[in-house]
């Protein structure tokens, strides 16, 4: 059972470093043309952090030589493709990117490092890095719902309008008052009712008017 799992763990490890190594197509084309064009620089910021910290995760654990190595060749080629975006990036996109990187794989990751060293009990450590990994795992996969919702609100409200102007498209609209009141109390006298109390205030006001 025990050569079962580490065999999973190897043939898992071989598909996340081909996963890892994906982009080498892209960043080979932005290569030769010395330029980044339109790609963005956070998803290889972001998983710079999130390999950086499985590996600090694979370190700190007796039997994370698999995590370790997996997330280390990861964090390699992560570094590698944000050096050559900084290198090819235009300026306004070089110097968001580069105080990004400071922020995130400078301070967070040497934050958690120093605090999983020197604040955190040995025996808790592992949980601690853990969880982190674990979060930060799921917001980067959980990330293209900040445009999804926004998306699908505006499509029920959208929806929405059109409904209501296919409704009310045809109907109507009155912009006199006494056209409005007249229209009502035609719709009460067909119901047997009485006239109106504002059409009757109108008659009087223009009776002494007259006077």
């Amino acid at each position: 059972m025990a050569n079962l799992s580490f065999i999973l763990g190897v043939i898992g490890n071989v598909i996340s470093i081909l996963l890892f190594a994906s982009p080498i197509k892209t960043f080979w084309g932005v290569i030769k043309k010395k330029s980044t064009g339109d790609y963005k620089g956070e998803p290889y910021i972001t998983t710079l952090l999130s390999t950086s910290l499985w590996t600090l995760y694979g370190i700190i654990n007796p039997d994370g030589l698999l995590v370790m190595t997996v997330n280390g060749a990861g964090a390699i080629l992560q570094l590698i493709y944000v050096i050559l975006f900084l290198v090819y990036a235009p300026k306004d996109a070089k110097v968001k990117a580069a105080k990004l990187v400071c922020v995130v794989n400078v301070g967070v990751l040497g934050t958690v490092t120093a605090v999983t060293l020197f604040a955190v009990h040995k025996n808790t450590r592992l949980t601690f890095v853990g969880i982190l990994c674990t979060a930060l795992t799921i917001g980067m996969y959980a990330s293209p719902l900040s445009a999804m919702v926004p998306n699908a609100v505006g499509l029920f409200l959208g929806s929405a309008q059109l409904i209501l102007y296919v409704i009310y498209k045809n109907k109507p609209v009155s912009t006199n008052p006494s056209e409005a009141i007249e229209e009502e109390e035609e719709e009460e006298e067909e119901e047997g009712g009485s006239a109106h109390p504002a059409r009757r205030s109108i008659e009087m006001n223009s009776s002494l008017g007259n006077v």
